[in-house]
């Protein structure tokens, strides 16, 4: 079940209703009845393998709870270590296996050894590796005695399956969503139309511009041969634009549906893009992310506490393995890797002690630019797809910015709603309470607004014209 599908409308606004008439007052029943429509959610992609995310719950909770009571270091030591060896063994089988097979067969055959395998027909569990990365962050937080373990197993199982942030993020902290399912809730009329409101939100970035801007980069991408020149740079930047628009969106959506249910997620995007250097940038980008590598992965490393050359090794070390979180392939660590040395090497010229208007602008270009052209590593399907992308930067244009998908109008629609975006992050960045200030103005300013929105998402949306698919890019992690 998706967000932008009809199901899910459905689904929502039954769930919505059902909880806030009839379960919002027992903490018990509550928790149950988000256990099994969560499971729904999850289960209507494929129901079979929910009973991935049963074992890790039941796993975790045990084992949390067993790090918790035992003071015996080394007992300690191999009760974490079972909560690693189930979860990271889920998400290795399902996700590396014919990655590490594959490559494995190809090392060989460089130096002259011919290995005969077969790889196995593994269908990718819909956000394994984020539930993944939640439950085991309950597990290492015991283990580093940062919480205490729940001993309501209704409440854990309803926090590792929560549906808004179940499929893609945020990739939440037990310190922070697991007490809200130990609490009761009430009905919040300003939190609940700032959730849909945000959702709102969510829908137009995913429908009017991401997936808009998905028609022309598929095209391009499909085509490669033939996208040289100026095509090559706009689907490069188009992408970028993509990527954060959509996966921004469907952080959006489900901050904002927790919101109407009254809990709390996690920011996971703060306007990357007007970052002014790249560590920046990590601290602005999929922030549940970076935040998860950096606690339970760059520190224990010893973090910058090190010295440099160490330091260097945890940075690039956290950076190919982030790269290969997103999956299976070599071009995800060579994105990785790219990322992590922009962080070592590109930082030093673009942090300046004074900043001016110009230099904002200017290393906000620089670093948008440089993770544009990383991202054709994270788009391409091969290695060499890859190479063959950048090498059409630098020849001519054989055909005109029309012939990948868009008709001139629709292109020109698409860099006006970038260009638009641009502007709006912008003034989000000077004014950060503007969807609240929204909401205290007059009702014919709200609902204008709302009903502009609804009839932008209606009659310029792109709903499968051209496009390939309508999912949200990050369903593949």
């Amino acid at each position: 079940m998706i967000f932008n599908s009809v199901v899910f409308g459905i689904f929502f606004t039954l769930v919505f209703y059902l909880y806030w008439i009839f379960f919002k007052n027992n903490i018990r029943l509550r928790n149950i009845f988000f256990i099994l429509v969560s499971y729904l959610f999850y289960g209507w992609w494929d129901w079979r393998f929910l009973s991935l995310i049963i074992i890790s719950s039941f796993v975790d909770f045990i084992v949390g709870e067993k790090i918790h009571s035992t003071t015996n270091k080394k007992n300690r030591k191999l009760y974490l270590l079972a909560s690693l060896i189930v979860n990271l063994g889920f998400l290795g089988f399902f996700k590396y296996f014919n990655f590490f097979v594959d490559s494995l067969v190809t090392s060989f055959s460089a130096i002259g050894v011919e290995l005969h395998s077969s790889t196995l027909n593994i269908i990718l569990p819909v956000g394994i590796s984020f539930y993944t990365f939640q439950t085991l962050s309950y597990t290492l937080d015991i283990y580093y005695k940062k919480i205490k373990p729940t001993k309501d197993i209704f409440a854990f199982f309803a926090f590792v399956s929560f549906f808004p942030q179940l499929v893609a993020g945020p990739i939440e902290r037990a310190s922070n969503l697991l007490p809200q399912f130990h609490e009761i809730k009430k009905i919040d009329y300003f939190k609940i139309r700032s959730g849909l409101i945000l959702m709102l939100w969510g829908f137009f970035k995913k429908i009017v511009i991401a997936d808009r801007l998905a028609i022309y980069v598929d095209g391009a991408y499909g085509n490669i041969g033939q996208a040289t020149g100026l095509t090559a740079l706009i689907a490069v930047l188009f992408f970028a634009f993509q990527l954060y628009l959509d996966f921004s969106a469907y952080s959006d959506i489900a901050i904002g549906c927790a919101r109407t249910l009254g809990f709390k997620l996690s920011l996971n995007f703060n306007r990357p893009y007007l970052s002014q250097s790249f560590s920046d940038f990590w601290k602005r980008w999929h922030i549940s992310l970076s935040s998860w590598f950096k606690d339970y992965l760059y520190i224990p490393l010893g973090g910058n506490k090190v010295n440099q050359t160490k330091l260097y090794r945890n940075i690039i070390i956290v950076f190919v393995l982030s790269g290969l979180w997103h999956g299976a392939s070599w071009n995800f660590v060579i994105w990785g890797l790219l990322n992590g040395l922009f962080v070592l090497l590109l930082d030093k010229f673009i942090i300046l002690k004074k900043k001016t208007p110009a230099s904002k602008i200017i290393n906000s270009i620089v670093i948008t630019s440089c993770w544009a052209l990383s991202l054709i590593f994270f788009r391409a399907q091969t290695f060499n797809d890859a190479l063959q992308m950048f090498g059409n930067l630098f020849k001519p244009s054989t055909l005109s910015l029309y012939d990948f998908g868009l008709a001139k109008q629709e292109f020109k629609i698409a860099l006006w709603l970038v260009a638009v975006f641009i502007f709006y992050e912008i003034l989000i960045e000077k004014n950060k309470d503007i969807f609240n200030s929204l909401l205290s103005k007059h009702f014919i300013v709200r609902w204008s607004f709302y009903v502009a929105m609804v009839i932008c998402i209606l009659l310029i949306g792109s709903y499968g014209v051209g496009l390939n698919d309508s999912n949200f890019i990050y369903f593949q992690f």
